[in-house]
């Protein structure tokens, strides 16, 4: 029985796996009885159509808060470099720098997954629904080459990180919006969604009003101008949002004074006061619903219908779409807010205690942290991830350290 690690100095492994061979990953999950994360390792085959790749970075999303008591391996923001290629990819090559988000997998052959909108097959898995042992917090990722995307060289890794959910998904809301420059967009909950909701907007030529909750004057201050600095034309209280109501926080620039709108995405963890919300709307708007919530959706009937209101839900980016919002980042050179941690222990412990106390601005980056010295060849051989292959009917066998 033949021994094959990993790529070592004196031993490197092919980049191309021709047959299936089997690795070690380790990924982050939050132990509910410590109340504390854990580094656990998971055996993995990599199959023909997928690629292994290295993590460097991962955003944290709300998701993760909402995901973590599963014990599931956490993140979906991931970002890293490709190690490892199955045999029947072609259209990656190794080294490249390369992201994923939440989606994993859809079946590729009903009218959803035809028409381009993978995200809404009805076999559709993605973060915390599939591959539990993995995630992006951790040290290595084998996914499905064509739910990965080629991040742009003038992109860093830390900025790409929150593109490959929160990006990904305000640009495809903003699509399904069928969004113009010259629309009113409003954006409900300046968080990590919210804040690239404005970036995104104000990017395409819209006018932008940005609202949020204030529970003082100092708080609902702080929030105005973080909203102006994002570059949000307006801003308005949840409480309250009619804009001569609270003018003290309806500060305008050249868009004018209490335009009405024509876009609403929902970025908030909380959902709206409706009777509040839908007076400060343009007729025929479109309101957009983007987060995950678990209580029912409840809307005054008349006042949603008469002034010709259209609901819509918008989840995950089409691979076009995620494939556009790159190249439109890019081009508008957008720098969405993050705050780094390590990716360790405390590192993650830190990012989800300040996310969910809800002062992260506006996405918390997880960074693997590097090696400060070379590993002797010892370490190297110990180093995950490693494989073991036997010649006994075809199998693949993980070796036992």
């Amino acid at each position: 029985m033949a021994l094959e690690l990993a790529a070592t100095a004196s031993n490197p492994a092919p980049v191309t796996d021709a047959r299936p061979q089997a690795y070690k990953l380790h990924a982050w999950k939050y132990n509910a009885n410590s109340r504390d994360f854990h580094l656990y390792p998971t055996l993995r085959t990599l199959g023909a159509k997928e690629v292994l790749i290295k993590t460097t970075h991962s955003g944290l999303c709300y998701t993760d808060v909402h995901a973590k008591e599963k014990g599931c391996g956490l993140g979906h923001e991931g970002v890293g470099i490709i190690e490892r290629l199955g045999g029947a990819v072609t259209s990656l090559v190794v080294g490249q720098r390369v992201g994923w988000g939440w989606l994993h997998s859809s079946c590729g052959n009903c009218q959803s997954c035809v028409d381009g909108y993978r995200q809404y097959c009805a076999s559709a898995r993605g973060f915390a629904y599939s591959d539990q042992d993995q995630g992006a917090f951790g040290d290595y990722r084998i996914i499905l080459a064509e739910f990965v995307y080629a991040i742009p060289a003038s992109i860093p890794s830390a900025h790409a990180a929150p593109l490959m959910c929160a990006g990904a998904s305000v640009y495809e809301a903003l699509n399904a919006a069928n969004v113009k420059p010259s629309d009113r967009v409003g954006v409900y909950g300046v968080g990590g969604l919210g804040s690239m909701a404005i970036q995104f907007s104000k990017a395409m030529g819209c006018g932008v009003t940005a609202i949020s909750s204030g529970s003082d004057g100092a708080t609902s201050l702080t929030k105005m101008n973080n909203a102006f600095e994002l570059g949000a034309d307006e801003f308005r209280l949840a409480e309250d949002p009619l804009p001569w109501a609270n003018t003290e926080f309806s500060i305008n620039t050249s868009k004018g004074n209490g335009k009405m709108i024509n876009v609403l995405l929902i970025t908030s963890n909380v959902l709206p006061e409706w009777r509040s919300l839908l007076p400060i709307l343009a007729r025929r708007a479109t309101i957009v619903l983007m987060t995950i919530q678990d209580k029912p959706l409840a809307i005054p009937y008349m006042s949603f219908i008469l002034p010709g209101h259209r609901l819509i839900a918008s989840t995950e980016a089409s691979r076009r779409n995620h494939i556009d919002m790159l190249v439109f980042v890019e081009k508008n050179k957008i720098v969405p807010r993050i705050e780094e941690f390590s990716m360790s222990k405390e590192g993650i412990a830190a990012a989800f205690e300040k996310l969910e106390a809800g002062k992260m601005r506006y996405r918390g980056v997880l960074v693997v942290p590097v090696p400060a010295r070379k590993h002797s060849r010892e370490e190297e051989e110990n180093a995950y991830p490693y494989v073991q292959t036997c010649n006994c009917k075809g199998h693949q066998h993980l070796s036992k350290k």
